[in-house]
């Protein structure tokens, strides 16, 4: 075994020792048998000196306008929504691109954009009017093939349905996003 490897299990041992003696109170204070008294009170003071810088930098964090490290200003990422929002924009006109209505997307949570599973042609998507129609820059979707987008709003996107042969008329899109 590598000096290294059994200096990295040698520290993590003595982490773990040292962990578990401080979570047991007062009797901590007594060194475990085989240790050193001084060279235990002296570990002590170091674990109790680093939180206690700990606990001062994330005081200071938060004095400052910041947020200390391991929390989040947004709550659980993943935690559920009570609802939901579902529509679909109907490509009434060839080569013209067509807005989604507004609807606010949570944070962390994305709009489902999905070509319609019965279009005959391809959908194009694009964050203006004029990139939905531009077919060298806009998102192409295939009939029922979908894409999820991090966006603050709905209203953001613009789908547009192309002449034939790659394109028809009332083609369309469905979307899904979660609301609060």
């Amino acid at each position: 075994m590598s000096s290294k490897t059994s200096a990295l299990l040698a520290g993590a041992a003595g982490g773990s020792l040292l962990t578990y003696f401080l979570t047991r109170g007062e009797e901590v204070r007594a060194a475990p048998a085989g240790v050193d008294q001084q060279l235990w009170d002296m570990l002590l003071a170091m674990l109790e000196a680093q939180d206690a810088q700990i606990a001062s930098i994330n005081n200071l964090i938060q004095v400052l306008g910041g947020i200390p490290a391991g929390e989040t200003p947004y709550g659980d990422p993943f935690e559920n929504t009570d609802r939901f929002v579902t529509g679909h924009v109907v490509c009434t006109a060839l080569n013209t691109g067509f807005q989604l209505p507004s609807f606010p997307v949570p944070k962390n949570k994305q709009l489902v954009v999905k070509a319609d599973p019965g279009n005959v042609g391809w959908i194009y998507l694009g964050l203006t009017q004029g990139n939905s129609q531009n077919l060298t820059i806009a998102y192409v979707l295939i009939p029922n093939e979908g894409v999820g987008l991090f966006i603050k709003n709905s209203d953001r996107v613009w789908v547009m349905a192309p002449a034939p042969p790659i394109g028809a008329l009332n083609d369309e899109v469905v979307f899904i996003v979660e609301t609060e």
